[in-house]
Formats: structure tokens, C-alpha cells, sequence
């Protein structure tokens, strides 16, 4: 079996290392990938977005799957162009990563289906976004609604710092069309928790849980950015509130996405806040940009000097 893996960060070569341990898969590729896929994969000089060039490579090598692990060409489309000319993809399809490409989307499944999540409102006019801004507390979030690398997400502890924010997004769009739309959300604390999941459906298998470490500077300090380092397990947070994120928030959003005819085939990412009231959910996608208070003790719900 050959199998091309898309993508070129560290994502994708865990990816090629654990699928390099399958006795089935005769040749592993990987587009473009880096220096140290390299070592476990043929790598091929083409990028994430060029479809065409994925599909011809595929057709002409004799590919049997193409793993398409960013969110990029997931929410572009790549598995649905490579499905409509015969390729079988791994990942959810272009209306499924949605989930992943679209706050303001995410936002309102949330809230139709009733899955607990920070309260919001969205918008898509700077000047009415201003005005909600500034009836509401501080700190707040600021989100841009498309991708922006992990960095769309601005956790603003003073009316300046958001009210900047939300000019940078939606006037100055420092996020390109991402900013077209933001969400302004309330400030949970917390744990944070990072839970992904296996989904086909409605069928959900998830993994280990992990946190997740998203500010440039220590001591949780600085913007966010794509992300500076995650471990696993975090034995810090029970197992009932685990099972507790997975029956309130991940089945419940993988049978709402089958509801509204988008139903997602892939690996879910739930970025999730363990809240005093239970967990709730933040994002759902690869580049969560998640605000959370790190705790350097064993029990989560206690507060300590990192708080």
C-alpha cells in the first residue's frame, strides 16, 4: 500500500513516523514535508494547495490513500477534489472543516445544539462589534473567524487592547479575509484541555487527552502563536471530566455536524476549558489558540502561584 501524506510541520511527521510502523504501507511520500520527514518518507517538492499537482502525483505513482493533515487545504477542499477524481483522501470534506475554518460557524452549531461553550456574539462591521465590545467585561476575547495560523485569537485584558484587536481584524486585516467576521467572546478560566478524536459520523474514538501551550513568552505571557509545545497524558484532570468532555461536547458536536448534512471524517481537535462549571468548548481546530490558567499543582481545581 503507498500512502502520501500532505503537510510539512511536526503534525505531519507524527503522522509519517507512526504510519512508517505499518507492515501494509510499502512506499510512504509526503508533500511538501521537511528535513526530518525526509529521513522516514520521499518527500515531493509540491505544496498543500496545489491540487492538481497532489491529484496528477497520486494518479501517476499508483497512490492508494492521501492523508490530508493541515487545515488549509482541508477547509480548500483537497479531499473532495481528490474523491471527485477517483483518490481516496483521508480528512473531512470542504462543508465538514468548517468546523475547523469558521468560528462564527462553530459558534452558532454550539449554540443550536445546546454544547456547552463560552458565551459570544459575532459580527461582520467593525462599528457594531465596537459598540458590543464596550458593554462588555474585561478581560475578553477577541477571535478572528477564519484561519490564521493559531494567531487570530487575541485574549485582551483591557478595553485598549481589545478595542486594537478588533480594528487590527477587521479594518487594518491583519488576517487577510480571515477578519472578514470576528467573535467576541467571554473570558473562561480554568484548565485547559486538548482532546482529539478518531470520527466517522457519528462513530467517535478519542485519544489520550493533552495541554496544550499557545503564548510566545513564559509564565503565559505574550500573543499566541501556532503553538510552542503540548504534553501527554495531563494526570492533573480526572478521568470523569475527560468522559464528561466526550459525552457533553465531542459526540454531541460529531452528531449535530451529521445533522446539518456535514457529517465529519477525520480527527476532531476540541480545545476545551475545564471551567468550575464543568468543561466547555473552546475551538475546534489543529491550531486551537486556547486561554488558559496553567496550574503547577495536581488537583485543577486548586489555584496556585502560575495562576
Amino acid at each position: 500500500m503507498q500512502v502520501m501524506v500532505i503537510g510539512r510541520g511536526g503534525r505531519e511527521h507524527a503522522i509519517v513516523w507512526a504510519l512508517r510502523k505499518s507492515p501494509q504501507i510499502t512506499k510512504l511520500y509526503c508533500a511538501p514535508g521537511n528535513g526530518g520527514i525526509a529521513a522516514l518518507a520521499e518527500c515531493v517538492p509540491i505544496g498543500e494547495l496545489e491540487f492538481g499537482a497532489i491529484a496528477s502525483f497520486a494518479k501517476q505513482t499508483g497512490i492508494d490513500l492521501v492523508f490530508v493533515a493541515p487545515d488549509d487545504p482541508l477547509s480548500a477542499g483537497l479531499v473532495d477534489y481528490l474523491e471527485e477524481r477517483g483518490i481516496r483522501a483521508y480528512g473531512p470534506r470542504k462543508n465538514a472543516a468548517i468546523i475547523e475554518g469558521s468560528k462564527v460557524f462553530t459558534k452558532e452549531l454550539l449554540r443550536k445544539y445546546r454544547i456547552p461553550t463560552a458565551e459570544y456574539e459575532s459580527f461582520e462591521a467593525f462599528e457594531p462589534a465596537l459598540a458590543y465590545l464596550k458593554r462588555q467585561r474585561i478581560p475578553i476575547v477577541i477571535k478572528a473567524d477564519g484561519l490564521a495560523a493559531g494567531k487570530g485569537v487575541i485574549v485582551a485584558r483591557s478595553y485598549e487592547e481589545a478595542e486594537k484587536a478588533l480594528r487590527d481584524i477587521m479594518v487594518d486585516k491583519v488576517f487577510g479575509e480571515s477578519g472578514n467576521a470576528v467573535v467576541i467572546e467571554e473570558f473562561l478560566e480554568g484548565q485547559e484541555m486538548s482532546l482529539l478524536a478518531f470520527v466517522d459520523g457519528e462513530t467517535v474514538r478519542p485519544m489520550v487527552p493533552s495541554q496544550d501551550h499557545k503564548p510566545v513568552f513564559d509564565g503565559d505571557k505574550g500573543p499566541n502563536t501556532g503553538g510552542m509545545g503540548t504534553y501527554s497524558p495531563v494526570p492533573h484532570i480526572p478521568q470523569a471530566i475527560v468522559d464528561e468532555a466526550i459525552e457533553t461536547i465531542v459526540k454531541p458536536a460529531a452528531r449535530a455536524m451529521v445533522a446539518e448534512g456535514r457529517p465529519f471524517r477525520g480527527v476532531l481537535y476540541a480545545g476545551l476549558m475545564i471551567t468550575e462549571q464543568g468543561p466547555k468548548t473552546i475551538e475546534f481546530t489543529p491550531a486551537s489558540a486556547i486561554r488558559r490558567r496553567k496550574c503547577c499543582c495536581r488537583g485543577w481545581r486548586r489555584r496556585c502561584s502560575t495562576s
